[in-house]
C-alpha cells in the first residue's frame, strides 16, 4: 500500500486501478500496432481512433497518423521462420509494440517479441546473450562496456523522446511550471507540498491547496530515471553530489513502482502524486495523468511535444557522436542543450533510446533476420510513434546507424553491404 504524508492510504485503489491502466495500455498499443500496418501500406494516410472503456474509466486515443508518406521496401528475409527476442525500455514500449506488430505483417516469415523490463535488465539480459537485440534509454556505462567479455557490443539509437514531470492534481490540468531545481528539492523531499512558496512563485495562477505531495519513481532499473536524474543533477548542486544520475539510483524519498506502466497506474491513482514519466505514457492516460512544463536553458517554461523534443534532438544530438561500435557513455543530449540559451523553443529533458547487437552473430538465418528487422526500423518505420511523442532520427543518426547496422557479421561477412 501507498501511504501518503497525510496518511491516506492508496494501496488497495492503486494496485487495481494500476492493473486497469496497465490494460487500457495494452489495448491502446495494439490500435496503434494495427495503424501502424495500415499506415505503412500503399494508400493515404490513415487515423485509428478507438474510445475504450474499462469499469468507470474511459480512455479516447488516437492511433497512428500517416506513419511514412511513401512506401519504403521492408528489405525482408525468405526462408524458414525465425523468432526474434528483445528486452529492456519500457520508455520505447509502446513504439516497439507498434513497430514488432506492423514487421510480423511484412516479414511474415519473422516473429519479434519484445519484454518490457526495464532498461537495467535489457542491458544485463544482451550482455548475458540470453536475448537477440536489449533497449536502454542510458548509455551503457564503462563498467557494463567492461562486462562484454565474447564480442563488440554496438549501440544503435533507435528514437527519441522525453521525460516529464507527471502528477495528479485535482483541479489543475497541464502545464504546471518547473524548474529543474525545484524538482531536485521535491525528489530530494526538501518541497512536500503543493503550496509551497517555490511552487507557488512559478505558478501564482494555480489552484494550489495545502495537500503533501506523495513522489512516484521506479523501483527497477530504468533508462527514464537516468534521463530525469541526469536533469536533476545539471539542475541542482545537492542533488549531484548527494544522489547522482544513473538507472538505478538511492531514492531521497517517495513510493517506487515498476515500469513507465507502474509509474503511470501509481501517479494516476494517488491524488497529489507527481513522477517522472515517458510522455508517451501520459498521451494514451489523458484525463488522468498531467504534465508540467519545464524550464529550459533559455528560462522559457516548455510542456513538451513532438515539435520541441525534435528541436532538442537537433540541438544537442547534431554532432561529436561517436560510431556505432565506440562506447557511448557520455553521450547525453540533456548535458548538450543544458546551457543552450539560443534555441528558445527546445525541450530539456530528452533522451535517446538505443538497441543494443553483438556485431558478431553466431546463427546466420537469426543474424540475417535481426539484420533486416533492424534496418527496416531505421529507414522505414521512423514516423511509427509520432503521435505518442517519439521523434523520427534526424539524417546525421540514420547514417551512423546504417553504417552501424552494415557492420554486423557472421563469420566475418556483412549481412549488408548499404542499401
Amino acid at each position: 500500500m501507498v501511504r501518503s504524508r497525510s496518511g491516506k492510504i492508496y494501496g488497495q485503489r492503486s494496485g487495481i486501478a494500476s492493473t486497469i491502466i496497465v490494460a487500457v495500455v495494452a489495448v491502446i498499443i495494439v490500435i496503434i500496432a494495427m495503424g501502424a500496418f495500415v499506415a505503412l501500406s500503399p494508400g493515404k494516410a490513415t487515423t485509428v481512433t478507438s474510445v475504450i472503456t474499462t469499469g468507470t474509466t474511459a480512455v479516447v486515443t488516437s492511433g497512428v497518423t500517416s506513419i511514412v508518406s511513401t512506401t519504403v521496401s521492408a528489405n525482408t528475409t525468405t526462408g524458414p521462420p525465425e523468432n526474434l527476442q528483445g528486452a529492456g525500455s519500457t520508455l520505447v514500449f509502446p513504439l516497439m509494440s507498434a513497430w514488432t506488430f506492423a514487421y510480423g505483417q511484412v516479414a511474415t516469415n519473422v516473429k519479434v517479441n519484445y519484454a518490457s523490463v526495464g532498461s537495467g535488465a535489457g542491458i544485463a539480459q544482451i550482455t548475458a546473450k540470453t536475448v537477440d537485440f536489449g533497449a536502454t534509454d542510458a548509455p551503457m556505462t564503462a563498467s557494463q562496456y567492461a562486462a562484454i567479455k565474447n564480442g563488440t557490443m554496438l549501440t544503435i539509437p533507435e528514437s527519441a523522446s522525453g521525460v516529464v514531470p507527471a502528477y495528479n492534481l485535482p483541479g489543475v490540468s497541464n502545464g504546471l511550471h518547473f524548474t529543474g531545481d525545484v524538482l531536485a528539492r521535491i525528489f530530494l523531499g526538501n518541497i512536500t507540498m503543493w503550496n509551497d512558496p517555490a511552487i507557488v512563485a512559478l505558478n501564482p495562477t494555480a489552484n494550489l491547496t495545502a495537500h503533501a505531495i506523495t513522489v512516484v519513481h521506479r523501483s527497477d532499473g530504468s533508462g527514464t530515471m537516468y534521463a530525469f536524474t541526469n536533469y536533476l543533477s545539471d539542475s541542482n548542486a545537492v542533488w549531484k553530489t548527494k544522489v547522482g544520475k544513473g538507472t538505478s539510483v538511492a531514492w531521497p524519498t517517495g513510493v517506487g513502482c515498476k515500469g513507465n506502466e507502474g509509474v503511470a497506474g501509481c501517479i494516476s491513482n494517488t491524488p497529489y502524486a507527481i513522477g517522472p514519466l515517458e510522455i508517451a505514457y501520459e498521451i494514451v492516460n489523458k484525463g488522468l495523468i498531467s504534465y508540467g512544463a519545464v524550464e529550459n536553458a533559455a528560462g522559457n517554461f516548455v510542456l513538451a511535444n513532438l515539435t520541441n523534443i525534435a528541436a532538442a534532438v537537433a540541438s544537442g544530438g547534431s554532432t561529436g557522436l561517436p560510431a556505432g561500435n565506440a562506447q557511448w557513455t557520455n553521450v547525453s543530449i540533456i548535458d548538450s542543450i543544458f546551457n543552450d540559451t539560443k534555441d528558445t523553443t527546445i525541450y530539456p529533458i530528452t533522451t535517446f533510446t538505443y538497441l543494443l547487437v553483438y556485431q558478431a552473430q553466431t546463427d546466420q538465418g537469426r543474424g540475417a533476420a535481426l539484420v533486416n528487422f533492424l534496418w527496416w526500423v531505421v529507414n522505414t518505420a521512423q514516423n511509427g510513434g509520432t503521435n505518442l511523442g517519439y521523434v523520427p532520427l534526424p539524417s546525421n543518426i540514420v547514417s551512423i546507424d546504417d553504417a552501424t547496422i552494415n557492420s554486423i557479421t557472421y563469420n566475418g561477412t556483412p549481412f549488408h553491404t548499404g542499401m
